[in-house]
């Protein structure tokens, strides 16, 4: 199957400082992978290793240093005008903070309607209100709210108000920046099991960032793991919350609370330590090594590359088939010790 969207050594660096020093923030460095038509991947990290980087890169909204972007063959990025609305009609964004997310001054109906005004300019009042009431009710909102303005809504519909905002020009692909992390446990699954719907009814391709293991699991097929701007592990969410292969991804999966005393005893995984390294200054070798139980020499000294590990499953690590056995490397060594996370 054709992919829908490639990502090949995508790499975001912000130059930041004043006169004197200048320095180089690794924002996103060399992550690559593809999306098929229909599929979700699930992308998850601490804070800070650099989700949301990726997603705006891909969009357009932050430049890319280096690295190519294509959808459906087509290449997304650069300056040129006809890339740029491809982009803006292909590609939409769903936000983090639904509220804000919102301009204040426009009514439910004139925001979800802006877009349209900017590709379809042609469209008749009668035929843009239509098409209105129609996304409004998809998302599971009354097309009465169409006069009405963010303030008086409550995060849940504003949240879909933003869904609906992003599929009014039907993209071929979406990406949810953390979408349900700002609301309630009970309208966060409202709205995962919104998107899936809406998945269905439109047959959208998704990027789903989100801190919440649980949820990630939920929504995608695939996951992607990222740490200090890499990424460091690519597995079918099968594979990935079954057989981790990296340290990391271990040890975000042993940080997920279990309710039950016993079970969270017999744990074969222990949670990160210490703090996220500085994108300013990050570590050499793997950039993991100095949180690592795992970490040797070469791992100080050598990079790794995210290789294959088994049929769709790929894993940025030296020794990630002793790990997987239950195997310590050769010549460990101790990784520095910092207060924990």
């Amino acid at each position: 199957m054709t992919p829908l969207l490639e990502v090949e050594q995508l790499t975001v660096h912000f130059r930041v400082g004043g006169l004197g020093r200048r320095r180089t923030v690794h924002a996103v460095d060399e992550v690559g992978f593809s999306l098929a038509p229909g599929e979700t991947l699930g992308i998850v990290g601490e804070s800070g290793c650099g989700k949301s980087t990726l997603a705006r890169a891909i969009c357009g909204l932050v430049p890319a240093t280096s690295g190519q972007v294509r959808l459906q063959g087509e290449p997304l990025l650069g300056p040129a005008r006809a890339a740029r609305r491809r982009r803006e009609r292909a590609v939409q964004l769903v936000f983090q903070d639904p509220l804000a997310a919102l301009d204040p001054r426009l009514t439910v109906g004139q925001a979800v309607a802006e877009p349209l005004r900017t590709h379809e300019p042609g469209l008749s009042r009668l035929e843009l209100r239509r098409r209105v009431d129609h996304i409004l009710t998809l998302v599971g909102l009354s097309p009465a709210l169409h006069n009405a303005y963010p303030h008086a809504l409550s995060g849940g519909q504003c949240q879909r108000i933003g869904i609906a905002r992003a599929l009014i020009l039907q993209p071929a692909l979406l990406i949810c920046d953390e979408p349900v992390s700002a609301l309630d446990v009970s309208i966060q699954a409202q709205i995962v099991n919104l998107l899936q719907d809406l998945q269905d009814e439109f047959g959208l391709s998704m990027l789903f960032i989100a801190h919440d293991l649980s949820v990630v699991r939920h929504i995608s097929r695939r996951v992607m793991v990222m740490y200090l701007g890499r990424a460091v592990e690519i597995a079918s969410r099968q594979q990935l919350f079954a057989t981790p292969a990296h340290p990391y991804t271990q040890a975000l999966l042993a940080a997920v609370p279990v309710p039950d005393p016993a079970r969270q005893r017999e744990r074969l995984f222990a949670p990160v330590v210490g703090d996220l390294p500085s994108p300013l200054a990050p570590p050499p070798g793997c950039r993991f090594h100095t949180r690592c139980p795992y970490a040797a020499a070469r791992c100080r000294e050598q990079a790794p590359l995210l290789r294959p590990f088994g049929e769709g499953h790929a894993v940025a690590c030296h020794f990630a088939e002793q790990i997987a056995a239950g195997e310590r490397p050769a010549q460990p060594v101790e990784p520095a010790r910092t207060a924990p996370v």
